[in-house]
């Protein structure tokens, strides 16, 4: 069996267009390439095949070619892509599906890692620069917005060139889990759900910006409250480790953090502007307006979007939300010209959770097709779970 060395040289930093690794701002500064970009990820076509390990895909070879660009940078990918990676699973005889480094990301532009000073789990989405992907995050994780408390974009923590590939750029972002999983148990949850996300959307749109694809796949939320010690970042229902199921606690005494991530589908409009596009839209294809090959306002179709999420994955899927469908009726007009804006949708909202009882913020969520026994006990658990709180109010 072929061995692989740890302590192989690193490859020579070779250059290409500009050069922005020496930048003293982590987030770079905003630059355009006006070239066509690629249809898939190029290759280091530098490396001999038996430079990589032969459980290496070669797609893979992307990552492992930039290991050290993203090592100087003050991150680390996971050990599957550094060059000498040897399995755990030769040594320890499990599955290769069972373990860490055998784990392979559906999606061959993102990958993730870890940032070493401060364990901070990471993502790397590579982008084309033409598509200004980056432009739009790079000004959504602006000191000066990143303090408004209603910005509910994910937060960027680098944006650098790639070193071998002018028309690349990567965008390092903080791991987070699916904004659904594990599920909602408690009606505030909900609640403070449909706030947050409204309020993102509001925020998005006063700055110009249409998400355009804000689906239930790009909304996700920062689970370290309710699951402290990790998760994987592509079985997020498995420790960091795969051994165990991921632990996870009650968003109703750990509150959470949701945020709008890939804006690739995104449109920024400069004051004045009209709101006016023409493209496909986004995954949601419900949306009247597309389909027709006609233009249309990608903030309109942001509000339908997210208003079909609120029916499909909460007003149809539990009981005892009912306030929630005057809220959906309100969004989802079928004539964009008659849709009401996000403002409005946020401002609806707002005088219908000031009409809800505080004391049912705890009332656990059922499913209509609950059996009569696993009610008692999944009531049972609620209750005895909303009684440790309540005691533990008086004692801390």
């Amino acid at each position: 069996m072929r061995s692989y060395t740890n302590h192989a040289s690193r490859p020579k930093k070779p250059i290409a267009g500009e050069d922005l690794s020496d930048s003293d701002d982590p987030l770079g500064p905003p630059v355009h390439f006006g070239a066509p970009p690629l249809e898939e990820p190029p290759l280091d076509p530098k490396h001999p095949d038996s430079y990589y390990s032969p459980h290496i895909r070669e797609f893979e070879r992307f990552w492992v070619d930039r290991n050290w660009f993203f090592h100087d940078k003050g991150f680390e990918l996971r050990e599957r892509y550094r060059h000498g990676w040897i399995p755990s699973w030769l040594a320890s005889g499990k599955d290769e599906s069972l373990c860490e480094d055998g784990l392979i990301r559906m999606f061959i532009h993102i990958i993730d890692g870890r940032r070493p000073s401060d364990g901070l789990g990471v993502v790397i989405k590579m982008v084309y620069r033409r598509k200004l992907e980056g432009d739009i995050l790079r000004y959504l994780s602006s000191p000066q917005l990143l303090l408004d408390t209603t910005n509910h974009t994910v937060r960027v923590l680098g944006i650098f060139q790639d070193p071998y590939n002018p028309e690349i750029e990567h965008l390092v972002m903080p791991v987070l889990r699916p904004y659904d999983s594990p599920e909602f148990g408690a009606i505030g949850e909900v609640v403070d759900f449909v706030t947050q996300v409204l309020e993102g959307l509001v925020f998005m749109h006063s700055h110009g910006i249409a998400h355009n694809d804000c689906t239930e796949n790009n909304i996700m939320m920062d689970g370290r409250p309710i699951c402290p010690q990790g998760w994987n970042p592509i079985m997020e229902m498995y420790s960091p480790d795969c051994s165990n199921y991921a632990k996870t606690l009650a968003r109703i005494d750990h509150p959470v953090q949701y945020f709008f991530t890939d804006f690739g589908l995104s449109h920024r409009f400069l004051p004045g502007q009209r709101h006016v596009v023409l493209d496909y839209g986004g995954a949601d294809q419900d949306v009247p307006e597309l389909g027709k090959g006609q233009p249309y306002d990608p903030f309109k179709l942001d509000v339908y979007t997210l208003a079909n999420i609120f029916m499909k994955r909460f007003h149809q899927k539990y009981l005892g939300l009912e306030f929630l469908g005057e809220l959906v009726d309100f969004m989802r007009v079928e004539k964009p010209s008659k849709r009401p804006t996000a403002q409005m949708s946020l401002e609806v909202w707002q005088s219908i959770k000031g009409g809800l009882e505080a004391n049912h913020a705890r009332w656990r969520l059922r499913k209509p097709d609950e059996s009569m026994s696993a009610r008692v006990v999944l009531d049972a658990v609620a209750a005895a779970r909303s009684s440790i709180h309540e005691i533990s109010r008086y004692f801390i």
